[in-house]
């Protein structure tokens, strides 16, 4: 007989949704606070890095060979979910410090698609290589894999804050991020003066932090209180808005040269849509407009004689992708009492900063702890050979009398009070080692390694110390990998009142008006009679005007 359970429909449901919930806001579209990425992202240079080697000085391999390594082992999604994470990570026009050099097509700025995985070639860039150097020792905790066949890192060691310098975006279940990316000169000076003084304030950090720099360029048009307000709440909207200059066109004539576009925007789509406002007159200063651009954005518009350029761009301010508003959102996983658990949470710039100081500082103790563990490893073994050294005679007819290895091994052990570890050392050193002079080479070797040692009790035992190891690294790493800003920040623009007439084409013209009193406007006509009319009526009156006049 089958034994039928009864559940409460909404209980279930309940469950069953927060589960997926849950799974939707940890392992797919929230980044982690510690090193910015998402587990697809962080998956895919794992297995960039410890499975296939491919490191920046290395060659590139095939998109495919990576997919289909992350997905087989990692990540057990769709590969085309793979390879669009690791096309924008290769993409210098979506990450403003992209992780991976793609070779190939890897899609534009105009909305181009990648090429197939089986086309394109990547491998790491060197600034990945930061996030993933420290992993052998023993920075970060391992976890089983979908399978449980390998392990892979809980988050992954990074030694620059990817939250900020390239941002994410990703939309969770009840909750949703879009974090601008920064400039790592102005968030690495942030975390410097965070470390040395702690109670600084969001205002104080903001002295570095000018603001978003999104890698496409453009001009911020927030006031420095409104970018403050946003970095306190860890939500608001910026203002941006292309650049533009006036220049000289090819053929001589006056033109406006586009320079820079809104973070976001595509490219083909932004020409088409000025393209359409001028085809339909709604734009008398614009005569034509062409995309001349290379590695750099250039678009040319080309002005009639005379024409306003200022009016002219007030209007595909107004009515174009030219300015948008950048949404942002400051919502990632930060770590919880469970080093495999993570929970959302909105944050500001302070907390964004200070997390990411305190993992460093987790990281670089247990880096520390790590190498003096080698250490005394090695020196324990060392100080086996430093006893034996005193008689090493005895020790090799001890060797030459021994029935087997393991017979000297226990007579060693016996006569000069070593353990495995120690015996196992010097009965697999070769015979030429126990010359005088490589003895002196091992002495020399255990001076060093316990004053190394000595160093290292040292600074774990002290945390001011450790810090300041913290911050020495964020300034070697500054002068690495600082650099101009792209995205300017003017505040807001002054308001520019151009009127309804500013935008008519100035046109002499007849206005026609019928003995039935309809009215129509034509550029000309040769005879009154042959202007048409309705069936029955007549022209009454044709009056000399212009577009710009009123009747």
């Amino acid at each position: 007989m089958r034994v039928v359970d009864t559940v409460h429909l909404k209980d279930t449901t309940r469950e069953k949704y927060l589960n997926y919930a849950l799974s939707v806001i940890t392992s797919r579209a929230l980044p982690d606070i510690r090193d910015g990425l998402k587990p697809v992202q962080r998956r895919i240079l794992y297995a960039m890095y410890n499975n296939l080697r491919l490191l920046p000085t290395g060659k590139h391999r095939k998109s495919a060979t990576v997919v289909g390594e992350v997905m087989g082992k990692y990540h057990p999604h769709g590969d085309s979910a793979i390879y669009d994470a690791m096309v924008r990570m290769a993409q210098e026009f979506s990450l403003r410090y992209p992780l991976v050099d793609g070779q190939g097509n890897f899609g534009s700025i105009d909305g181009d698609s990648a090429a197939a995985m089986r086309y394109t070639e990547v491998k790491l860039r060197e600034i990945a290589i930061t996030f993933v150097e420290e992993l052998s020792l023993n920075t970060v905790d391992f976890r089983p894999t979908f399978d449980g066949s390998l392990s892979e890192p809980i988050v992954l060691p990074a030694q620059v804050p990817n939250l900020l310098l390239n941002g994410s975006s990703g939309i969770a279940v009840g909750m949703a991020t879009n974090i601008p990316p920064h400039n790592a000169g102005e968030i690495l000076d942030a975390l410097i003066r965070l470390s040395r003084k702690g109670s600084a304030t969001v205002a104080e950090l903001l002295e570095h932090v000018q603001g978003p720099d999104f890698p496409t360029g453009g001009c911020i048009l927030n006031t420095r209180e409104e970018i403050e307000t946003i970095y306190t709440a860890g939500e608001g909207t910026i203002v941006i808005r292309g650049e533009y200059q006036l220049g000289r066109l090819d053929g001589g004539g006056k033109g406006i040269f586009i320079t820079s576009i809104p973070y976001g925007v595509n490219k083909s789509d932004l020409i088409e849509r000025i393209a359409d406002h001028i085809m339909a007159g709604k734009i008398p200063q614009i005569v034509d407009i062409r995309d001349e651009s290379t590695d750099d954005v250039r678009i040319a518009i080309e002005l009639k004689r005379g024409a306003n350029a200022d009016a002219a761009m007030a209007y595909l301010f107004k009515h174009t992708p030219l300015k948008t508003r950048f949404h942002v959102n400051l919502t990632c996983l930060l770590p919880t009492d469970n080093p495999e658990v993570s929970a959302p949470r909105r944050i500001d710039l302070k907390i964004a900063l200070r997390e990411f100081l305190d993992f460093r500082l987790i990281v670089v103790t247990r880096r520390l702890r790590h190498e003096l563990e080698q250490i005394e490893r090695r020196i324990h073994i060392l100080k086996g050979f430093a006893v034996l050294f005193g008689s090493l005679d005895e020790a090799i007819k001890i060797i030459r009398a021994s029935r087997n290895k393991q017979d000297a091994a226990q007579r060693l052990m016996h006569r000069f009070r070593l353990d495995e570890i120690q015996t196992e050392a010097v009965l697999e050193t070769k015979l030429y080692r126990l010359s005088q002079l490589e003895i002196e080479d091992i002495l020399e070797e255990l001076a060093r390694r316990e004053k190394r040692a000595a160093e290292l009790r040292q600074l774990l035992d002290d945390e001011t110390a450790r810090k300041r190891m913290v911050r020495e690294e964020l300034r070697k790493l500054r002068s690495k990998y600082v650099d101009e800003r792209r995205t300017t920040i003017s505040g807001p623009d002054p308001e520019q009142d151009f009127s309804e007439e500013d935008y008519i084409v100035r046109e002499n013209v007849f206005v026609i008006v019928s003995r039935d009193g309809w009215v129509k406007r034509q550029k000309s006509y040769t005879d009154i009679g042959a202007i048409r009319v309705r069936d029955g009526d007549q022209i009454g009156w044709a009056l000399g005007g212009s577009t710009r006049a009123t009747v």
